[in-house]
């Protein structure tokens, strides 16, 4: 399974001077996970009043934190997320 992030520059862009540190760290979480689960499709929720279903993965950056993602589409086996928000 791959994984592909939408708006990188505007993940970047919002979280300002730290955007570079804070999008290596979340594809560093996604890359981790990816690599880890035998079926990415049990860490996918569909969850009611949300526009998408929502992939939660553990936080590479913080051991007690997770990070969400909407799952837009899957094609093949890669999953185009977009970057929801840090838990915890």
């Amino acid at each position: 399974m791959r994984w592909a992030l939408r708006n990188q520059e505007k993940i970047k862009a919002y979280f300002e001077e730290d955007g570079d540190k804070i999008l290596k760290r979340i594809k560093d979480s996604l890359d981790k996970e990816f690599s880890t689960y035998p079926d990415v499709e049990q860490h996918i929720e569909v969850v009611e009043g949300e526009p998408y279903p929502i992939l939660n993965v553990d936080d590479a950056g913080h051991s007690f934190n997770t990070i969400d993602f909407y799952v837009i589409k899957k094609q093949y086996d890669v999953y185009t997320l977009a970057f929801k928000e840090f838990i915890g």
